[in-house]
């Protein structure tokens, strides 16, 4: 029998047949890449673990890695095994953690702490990489993009004595060290996570005027340079708080606390369309020329970004008051969401044709969900968190 180094082994045939075999190996030992935006299979979705973590939790778990962090009311910032739920890390500054006002790059973990501190984590193990000083409390999450966290600010919030005459500002800091890059002051006392296309950042929030609005309030969008956040042009309305804002090459769409969907041109700022949402709307997610978002009323939309024409409509039916909770998620061609009755629901993205359900029973959820590579997490208004998975 011949061996491995035996000279007619090695003929040149059976060299290739070997190096194949071995190549096959090898490429079979590498560690896979996850897929995060594969969709989810709703025939084997099923809960693997929940955690009590002692206080309700206002902003959708984020999983960086293998590291799900959790951000509990009035508690330290927990680094959780996002296939287990056990604890890896805590992280207590020693003052209060704005639990909606975290973000990832992947690499590193932004966070808003109480007395206008602003710091980023090693998502791995909680320690800190740096802190920068703001001066003013950032409650809301970052947007990040190219090395650059773009960081609102409040005058208003928790824990904040409301400051109407206050003015806001969005900084921009070094993802590397925190440096500040550029600062832009507003005349908003409240700014929106911002939102970045191409070069320009799309800015809102809401300002004070002696004007008596009847229903809504004022409101501002600003269009900044993303280079130095000069000035492009600035949008005005009576719509009221800005929930969230997404924009396209072309227009820049927002919800607010009026029942409307709006859409500003990204150009010039100019008003190009206003659709009524049918009911109150927590919230939008926008992917490429599409806005999605699910109003009180049960009905999930997809409407036309460009034009806010309608694309279509699902009704969901367990209920009056089963409602979509959060921002849906877009996981190839399939929007899922979570709602008030803890059920889970995936739609064919581009028709709105139903595709799968799941009950979870968790019906005091205060976000919506969040997706990872095949796990799906809930965290509840109770204090639980919870991990799904198709595996």
């Amino acid at each position: 029998m011949p061996t491995l180094f035996n000279k007619v082994f090695f003929k040149k045939p059976r060299r290739l047949v070997v190096f194949v075999i071995f190549l096959a190996i090898l490429i079979a030992c590498q560690p896979k890449n996850a897929d995060l935006n594969r969709p989810l299979d709703g025939t084997t979705l099923h809960q693997v673990w929940s955690r009590d973590v002692g206080e309700p939790i206002n902003h959708p778990p984020l999983r960086v890695g293998n590291v799900l962090i959790v951000a509990p009311i009035d508690r330290p910032l927990l680094g959780l095994n996002a296939k287990t739920g056990e604890t890896l890390w805590s992280f207590d500054p020693g003052v209060r953690i704005w639990d909606r006002a975290y973000a990832s790059d992947g690499r590193r973990l932004f966070l808003g702490i109480q007395d206008g501190k602003y710091i980023a984590l090693d998502p791995s193990n909680g320690k800190k990489l740096w802190e920068a000083s703001l001066g003013i409390n950032s409650q809301m999450p970052p947007f990040i993009s190219d090395g650059v966290a773009y960081v609102p600010t409040t005058f208003a919030g928790p824990d904040t004595p409301g400051d109407p005459n206050g003015k806001a500002a969005l900084f921009a800091l070094s993802v590397d060290d925190g440096e500040i890059l550029w600062s832009f002051e507003s005349g908003n006392y409240i700014l929106q996570t911002p939102y970045k296309q191409g070069d320009t950042i799309y800015l809102a929030g809401s300002f004070s005027s002696p004007k008596v609005v009847d229903e809504g309030g004022h409101m501002r969008v600003y269009a900044l340079n993303a280079n130095n956040g000069s000035v492009k042009w600035a949008y005005e309305s009576e719509d009221g708080f800005t929930k969230q804002i997404y924009a396209t090459e072309n227009v820049v769409s927002y919800i607010a606390y009026q029942d409307f969907l709006v859409g500003v041109g990204a150009n010039n700022g100019e008003l190009l369309w206003r659709k009524d949402t049918g009911n109150w709307v927590p919230t939008l997610a926008g992917y490429q020329n599409v806005v999605y978002y699910g109003s009180a009323n049960t009905v999930v939309h997809a409407i036309q970004a460009d034009s806010g024409e309608s694309l279509w409509t699902y009704n969901i039916p367990e209920g009056t008051f089963n409602y979509l909770i959060g921002a849906p998620v877009l996981l190839g061609n399939e929007l899922v969401f979570l709602t008030q009755v803890g059920e889970i629901f995936s739609l064919d993205s581009t028709t709105g044709e139903f595709l799968w359900q799941v009950s979870t029973g968790i019906a005091n959820t205060r976000a919506g969900l969040s997706v990872y590579d095949g796990w799906l997490y809930i965290g509840g208004g109770d204090g639980l968190v919870y991990g799904y998975s198709d595996y």
